[in-house]
């Protein structure tokens, strides 16, 4: 006869495993995306559905422009960085991501400032217009318009 977990066991389990989740630790398979490109079939993605421009760099450390990265590490730790990169634009859509074998790097809104959050449960973060957020591979910033007509951008890690 198999022995049942009680309610309480259940709930703490599962309790425990979505703060692990929410945590970003299981963004194992999620590595810093650089100018090197894809990691294997993972690439960084952005997609914009803001109706407004997004502006992105597939080449950051290297390129003619320079893109203020807020978080050089990638994830959510601050560690400001003024870098190299080639800067690229564009309105609705998506650029990059797993399997395309484009690998986006980072991303801003060079006109307005915009809100950033790293998983669906994570702090919202208010960025500068032209600060720049890196993402990883396997990673994707998800883009668009929210409270008070204002840009709220998610990353999230790529199913």
């Amino acid at each position: 006869m198999r022995k049942m977990m009680s309610r309480a066991n259940r709930t703490a389990v599962a309790v425990l495993a979505t703060a692990f989740m929410a945590s970003g630790v299981v963004v194992g398979g999620a590595t810093t995306a650089s100018a090197d490109g894809c990691v294997g079939p993972l690439c960084g993605a952005v997609k914009n559905r803001t109706g407004r421009t997004m502006h992105y760099t597939m080449d950051l450390g290297e390129g003619p422009h320079f893109c203020d990265v807020w978080n050089w590490g990638g994830g959510t730790g601050s560690e400001f960085k003024h870098a190299k990169c080639k800067q690229e634009s564009f309105g609705n859509g998506t650029r990059g991501g797993n399997g395309t074998g484009k690998d986006v790097d980072a991303f801003t809104f060079a006109t307005h400032g915009y809100h950033e959050r790293f998983s669906r449960v994570g702090t919202w973060h208010w960025r500068k217009k032209g600060v720049w957020t890196k993402i990883r591979s396997g990673e994707i910033a998800d883009c668009g318009i929210g409270d008070n007509n204002e840009v709220w951008c998610t990353v999230l890690v790529q199913v």
